[in-house]
């Protein structure tokens, strides 16, 4: 019989956070982010946070962040963003499956998945890129020449 004990419980618990999403936000910390914008992990954690509350099942085995888009140049292919795309190793298909292509802004934290334009936001993510643009001292507006790269319109 297995038997789960407080410390076998809080190890598990903390293997959880060290995977995707579970403690995304914990390990952003505002202090750390440069005026002069994200680095790609911390982009990569902003991210996180704004799946959490989005339809994709980050807990399932196999789930990953692909966090090394750059073009032919070795630079990210959105000027001011940083892009990853969010997949699914399907072991019993032997295949990869892809389901976003997310760009996060070095000054905003503003979050979009490209494909389909969505623009994504939460009540933790917007919080997360208050203390981000606080940071940094841009906003959305400033940052409005870069979005247009994306290929994506405001919503308005």
């Amino acid at each position: 019989m297995l038997r789960v004990t407080a410390v076998s419980w809080g190890l598990g618990l903390s293997l959880a956070c060290a995977g995707l999403s579970a403690c995304a936000q914990s390990a952003l910390q505002p202090t750390q982010i440069a005026s002069t914008g994200l680095s790609r992990e911390q982009a990569q954690q902003v991210l996180l946070v704004a799946l959490k509350h989005q339809d994709y099942p980050m807990s399932k085995p196999g789930v990953f962040v692909d966090g090394d888009l750059q073009d032919e140049s070795g630079k990210p292919p959105h000027p001011g963003y940083f892009d990853f795309s969010l997949g699914y190793n399907d072991p019993k298909a032997g295949a990869t499956e892809y389901w976003g292509l997310f760009s996060v802004s070095l000054n905003t934290g503003d979050v979009w998945e490209i494909n389909s334009c969505k623009r994504l936001d939460g009540g933790e993510l917007r919080a997360l890129q208050g203390q981000i643009m606080g940071r940094t001292g841009k906003t959305l507006v400033d940052e409005e020449p870069q979005r247009q790269g994306l290929g994506c319109e405001d919503e308005k």
